[in-house]
């Protein structure tokens, strides 16, 4: 099965440098790089373009092994070899990166390195685009910090209710009491990641009544969010709509 597997990613692989060396048109990059939480080290490297057919295309190129630490240099050298390895140093156009001051150094690296081959369009000054969504991330995440307490209270009630299968119980017996539906699931959030936090607050505020009956029927529950924080949440939550709106 591996060797089938790897054969029919090497004639896809054929087939897609082939396709990418065909487009009419130049080639957008998007790469990105993190740590699994076993520490292992990762780089995504995707291709944009628009074909013969004036269709945008999108392909991932590679999903590879990238040991940390993640520092602009090693970025460069990783994204110069695939790069080189695709065949289409001579068709960029830009390449999209986080915010990042080590994608900063990368970038300057690769632009140095492709205008000796005199292949970036208006000298790589279109070259590098910082991502939109991680900034959009940053910004969001500063104006979290606001109701930090409030947040981590929500959060605190939602992992409180999905500990075990009796707290699930009693929660569900809450909403009941409160007329509310509990198809509706609660979620929890990815701190890290914006958008969860706004799912799981506003998920959490159609939920607030059964939280505060259950404060009052558990003495276990004790994160229960005071009617202030909850006007704070609210109020947050109408502020990160429209952020969220944005970013679909």
């Amino acid at each position: 099965v591996k060797a089938d597997i790897k054969k029919l990613h090497a004639s896809y692989c054929v087939r897609l440098h082939g396709e990418l060396l065909k487009c009419p048109s130049r080639i957008c990059l998007t790469s990105d790089a993190w740590t699994s939480i076993v520490t292992d080290g990762y780089l995504s490297l995707t291709a944009h373009y628009v074909d013969s057919k004036w269709v945008l295309q999108k392909r991932i190129l590679n999903f590879s092994e990238f040991p940390p630490p993640h520092t602009g240099v090693a970025i460069a050298e990783k994204l110069s070899g695939l790069i080189k390895t695709w065949g289409i140093e001579r068709k960029l156009f830009s390449i999209t990166l986080d915010n990042a001051s080590s994608n900063d150094v990368c970038v300057g690296l690769l632009k140095n390195q492709f205008r000796l081959m005199n292949s970036l369009v208006y000298d790589g000054k279109l070259f590098h685009l910082r991502c939109c969504a991680h900034i959009l991330n940053l910004i969001v995440q500063d104006g979290l910090k606001q109701i930090d307490v409030a947040v981590e209270k929500v959060r605190e009630c939602v992992k409180y209710v999905k500990g075990s299968s009796a707290r699930k119980t009693r929660f569900s017996q809450c909403c009941s009491q409160n007329l509310l539906d509990t198809r509706k699931a609660l979620m929890q959030d990815v701190p890290t990641r914006w958008n969860s936090t706004y799912m799981m607050l506003s998920c959490a505020l159609y939920y607030r009544l059964a939280f505060s009956h259950l404060s009052l029927s558990d003495s276990n529950f004790q994160d229960c969010p005071s009617s202030d924080e909850w006007e704070r949440v609210e109020k947050m939550c109408r502020f990160l709509k429209v952020f969220y709106d944005t970013n679909l």
